[in-house]
């Protein structure tokens, strides 16, 4: 059970979720970001990661540095980045986390639609 693509976001699905983004306050973002670390470390307790997984904590780490890199970022592309990482700390999600081998599946399919989204709006980086 590694395969990324197991877990496909319908219409519906981001249809919620741009609903939940909207809603996200920007005054929380240090907040949100502080909970990634025992998040992170929860996931490694845990014993030995699957393929999704990490890549799930790659595309995660990903967006902290997008965050951390382009602080002149459009608020909605924050509020994205936002939202993918609440919805990866949450451990009631959609699929519970703790279900082995399933649980962070709709976490990586949030996670990745929602860098699909941003990478056009991210600044372009020229080639000294």
């Amino acid at each position: 059970m590694t395969d990324p693509k197991l877990l496909q976001l319908t219409d519906e699905d981001k249809a919620h979720y741009n609903k939940l983004i909207e809603n996200i306050d920007l005054k929380r973002k240090n907040e949100i970001l502080r909970i990634i670390g025992p998040k992170i470390m929860s996931m490694m307790n845990e014993g030995s990661l699957n393929a999704v997984e990490v890549n799930l904590l790659n595309e995660i780490s990903d967006l902290v540095g997008i965050i951390e890199l382009y602080p002149d970022l459009q608020p909605q592309s924050i509020k994205r980045i936002l939202f993918a990482i609440s919805y990866f700390c949450d451990e009631d999600d959609e699929i519970p986390d703790l279900i082995p081998d399933y649980g962070y599946l709709d976490d990586a399919a949030v996670v990745h639609w929602v860098i699909d989204r941003i990478k056009g709006e991210l600044p372009r980086i020229t080639r000294a």
